[in-house]
């Protein structure tokens, strides 16, 4: 599959990525982004509405905040890698959490990849070309 390029207008991409992002503005541009770029983003802002996404329709990758109200990034996480077919899930945190820490409880829990707020745009569209090719790309 040739790299998501730069666009105005949507191209078909049967990527399925899932955005959980309890801040509005932030979901709302994350999901502008991506539509950009030729997917069809779901959008939910909660740990709970992920899981609940998740059991109607298994995305292909996750983009997941760890500062999430109620169950945290972590948790929902954990409990996807718990599922089946939860193992082909990618899943990448997109945090403003800093730290070896967080980055070190991010693998422990199941994630795949760990980007930081503000997420360096270049590096985001390279997860998601990676992720639909089928790999997975460096674990940073």
């Amino acid at each position: 599959m040739e790299p998501v390029a730069y666009s105005d207008s949507p191209q078909t991409s049967p990527l399925r990525i899932l955005v959980v992002e309890d801040d509005p503005e932030s979901l709302q541009m994350m999901g502008a982004l991506l539509s950009l770029w030729g997917y069809a983003p779901r959008l939910v802002a909660s740990g709970q509405a992920a899981l609940d996404a998740v059991d109607q329709e298994m995305p292909d990758v996750l983009l997941l905040d760890l500062g999430l109200p109620g169950m945290d990034g972590f948790e929902v996480a954990r409990r996807l890698r718990g599922r089946p077919g939860g193992e082909r899930l990618f899943i990448s945190a997109v945090t403003a959490y800093r730290g070896d820490e967080h980055q070190r409880q991010a693998r422990e829990a199941g994630f795949d990849r760990y980007l930081m707020k503000p997420v360096d745009i270049e590096t985001l569209r390279q997860v998601l070309t990676n992720a639909s090719r089928g790999g997975f790309g460096s674990p940073s």
